[in-house]
């Protein structure tokens, strides 16, 4: 039997494509010809970026409790 550990966001992004979360948001939100990418992907990036998770230093941002939150956009001190 062979073992294989996957990462956290490999099965993150798997699950993603597998409910085609770009597809949905795609369809809701088509994108212009001329962008490099959709709004589907982006949102995808974006939640798979919030799934690494940062730590206490971007809580409070969103009023999100340390160890929940992800990263942000928020300026030093806020």
């Amino acid at each position: 039997m062979v073992e294989k550990r996957l990462g956290a966001l490999l099965v993150a992004a798997e699950f993603l494509r597998w409910l085609d979360v770009a597809g949905i948001v795609d369809e809701v939100c088509p994108g212009g010809a001329s962008a490099r990418l959709t709004h589907g992907q982006v949102i995808e990036a974006a939640l798979l970026n919030d799934a690494g998770g940062a730590g206490p230093a971007a809580a409070g941002c969103f009023g999100r409790r340390p160890g929940v939150s992800a990263r942000s956009p928020c300026p030093a001190g806020a």
